[in-house]
């Protein structure tokens, strides 16, 4: 009698094996890394987004100081630098490594 029952078990183990295995979804495939860095590129690009051109009457070129920070002549940096404003309107200097160091509100 126990080993008819444990038979049963074994049976009843496999089939519910068997039938989980048939319901399960395959897996999903691998992007190859040709695809993976096109997708990483096409985010990086949406992610940063370019300044607008400043407006120019047509046939004028561009010109580096058109794309530069305005220089606030009024203020200077803690070693004399120059201060100029940024986009969203904070003061900021360049410092000896070469990094935007901001200036605090009260300076």
């Amino acid at each position: 009698m126990k080993q008819m029952g444990y038979l049963l078990m074994i049976l009843w183990s496999l089939w519910l094996s068997i039938d989980g295995l048939a319901q399960s979804t395959p897996p999903a495939q691998k992007m190859s890394v040709n695809d993976r860095m096109a997708k990483a590129r096409a985010a990086k690009a949406e992610k940063n987004i370019l300044k607008p051109m400043p407006a120019l009457a047509p046939g004028q070129k561009a010109t580096s100081a058109d794309y530069e920070a305005p220089v606030v002549k009024t203020q200077k940096g803690p070693h004399g630098e120059v201060v100029h404003t940024g986009d969203k309107g904070g003061k900021f200097y360049i410092n000896k490594n070469g990094n935007k160091t901001y200036l605090s509100s009260n300076q």
